[in-house]
């Protein structure tokens, strides 16, 4: 049974901050489905109150969708867990949109769309992450970043697509860079280059996952990929 005192905890930080959290989370089965469903009714309430629905491709909706919230959002997003229960199943239509609505989307068009779907909220969420906390939830996977010094200033789980993946957002000479480790068995068509009017992304298949980096800079395509293979061990 999972300690109380880890579930308020978690309840109140569900990114899980503290290298304490994270390792409690990374242990325990119970407290990854919390937050899970705790992030979860956090994009869902996001999406709820912003997104229309959509009849068209998936990634430019989101860019669109993008774009609107940074005219109309005004306010740091406050009381999520208080809100979910009103709007869950609004919210729930657009989650499962987002996820099976497009049953012929690679990864790539995943990945972009993942980009897309957060960034309206991601630069209040970023702040430097410890990588004995990074390895934390990456030891989920049974993977470990050695000896690595590229500054992280994001780090959750994510679904692509019914597969748990980890998303993180390094920080590099030319801005930031998302990288999402995803496990091999996802069901997504695998895409070694893709590219829209924004982004550019690159996919590299290792033997236990799918690493896939997106920047807005060729260079960091050109570094992190490699760079990730290397140092990216799996135990």
């Amino acid at each position: 049974m999972v300690d109380l005192s880890l579930r308020q905890a978690l309840i109140a930080d569900p990114q899980a901050r503290s290298a304490k959290l994270a390792q409690a989370v990374a242990a325990d089965p119970q407290l990854q489905q919390l937050q899970r469903q705790l992030l979860l009714d956090q994009v869902r309430i996001m999406q709820a109150l912003t997104l229309d629905v959509p009849d068209t491709l998936a990634v430019k909706l989101l860019r669109q969708q993008m774009q609107l919230t940074q005219k109309t959002q005004t306010r740091r997003f406050t009381g999520a867990i208080a809100l979910a229960a009103s709007i869950a199943f609004v919210a729930g239509l657009t989650l499962n949109w987002f996820n099976y609505g497009f049953p012929d989307m690679t990864l790539g068009q995943h990945a972009l769309a993942h980009v897309y779907h957060e960034a309206p909220y991601m630069d209040q969420m970023l702040a430097p992450q410890p990588l004995i906390q990074v390895n934390a939830k990456l030891a989920s996977f049974g993977a470990e970043l050695t000896d690595w010094s590229q500054s992280i200033v994001y780090s959750n789980f994510c679904d692509f697509r019914g597969t748990r993946s980890l998303h993180l957002v390094m920080q590099t000479e030319q801005g930031l860079a998302t990288v999402f480790v995803v496990p091999a068995d996802n069901q997504l068509k695998f895409e070694h280059n893709f590219s829209d009017g924004t982004y550019r992304g690159r996919s590299v298949a290792l033997k236990n996952a799918d690493l896939v980096v997106v920047s807005e800079n060729e260079q960091d395509l050109q570094q992190l990929p490699a760079k990730l293979q290397q140092q990216l061990k799996f135990i």
